[in-house]
């Protein structure tokens, strides 16, 4: 029997329209883990809300306050979404998650997606802002899913540019009237006309570095490369590796700070990435297939 959903503002509102549409297809036993959470969920939510809303008044980016360390819950969600992708799903979780998927893929999400479209437009209170900051997170993990087996985009500088261009856009669409139009998707849209840009921006970067680089083209090719390679890895290995690809400036305590749930310092960020690369050289690293990202990759579910 299901038991009530552990968050429950008062009216109807972004995060209620969430919850009473996934809530129903959880297992009993996810929903007692929900409720045993709600209270501590319903605080972090309520300080990411605020911390939003000041990024927002302070007229930073997204892109730019998830790496300020003014931002700490911020730069958690999202830095921690991406992660979540390689996180390994138990089979009862996956058992859980397929019939949202196939909900999602045949179309039954998308009236609930466009009023938390409509409860993000509110310019005037954190929660509307907290939506925003979720739609532009969740919005970049599908551009992440769909290149996923593609890194030249990532290899390219072209995904965090669109960081950018995903936040702009989103913002532009919550203007539009067309969000109350009944047969309007507006995730749809934005997702679809984000592959699309990174689609061009890409062949368009490519074409010309080719001309301008010559020779200098194979150090990407080897970028793009050794992205392929970390796809296959579980996010505790990936995050010591990934950043000596697309942030070689970045430091093994950043990366500790970035990734709390993996490392508890940056002394335990070195020996990792000492043990991955010893186990990847000597063709021992066990490869898994039972990542959240091998489900969504499944047929059916981009």
């Amino acid at each position: 029997m299901n038991t009530r959903a552990p968050i429950e503002p008062t009216a109807a509102s972004f995060l209620r329209t969430v919850i009473e549409v996934v809530w129903p297809h959880l297992p009993t036993q996810l929903q007692a883990a929900a409720m045993a959470a709600g209270p501590a969920m319903r605080l972090q939510l309520e300080r990411l809300a605020l911390e939003v809303h000041d990024a927002e008044a302070r007229g930073l980016r997204y892109a730019e306050a998830v790496r300020q360390p003014h931002f700490p819950l911020m730069a958690a969600v999202y830095f921690g979404a991406q992660d979540v992708l390689r996180d390994r799903v138990p089979a009862a979780v996956r058992a859980a998650l397929k019939p949202l998927l196939a909900l999602a893929a045949e179309g039954h999400l998308d009236p609930a997606r466009q009023l938390c479209f409509v409860f993000a437009r509110d310019r005037s209170t954190a929660e509307a802002a907290l939506g925003r900051f979720l739609l532009w997170c969740a919005l970049l993990l599908n551009l992440r899913i769909h290149t996923w087996d593609h890194p030249q985009p990532e290899a390219l500088g072209v995904l965090t540019a669109m960081e950018l261009t995903a936040e702009q856009r989103l913002k532009e669409l919550l203007e539009s009237p067309e969000l109350r139009e009944p047969d309007f998707r507006p995730f749809h849209v934005l997702v679809l006309g984000l592959l699309e840009h990174t689609r061009c921006v890409t062949e368009t970067l490519w074409s010309v570095l080719v001309e301008e680089l010559g020779p200098g083209i194979q150090e990407l090719l080897q970028r793009a490369e050794g992205l392929r390679e970390t796809r296959r890895l579980t996010g505790r290995d990936a995050a010591v590796l990934e950043c000596r690809l697309l942030e070689p400036t970045i430091g093994s305590q950043q990366l500790s700070d970035r990734y709390p749930q993996h490392y508890s310092s940056a002394s335990a960020v070195d020996n990792q990435r000492s043990r991955v690369l010893k186990r990847l050289g000597n063709g021992e690293y066990e490869f898994v297939d039972d990542r959240l990202i091998d489900l969504l990759k499944s047929p059916g579910n981009l």
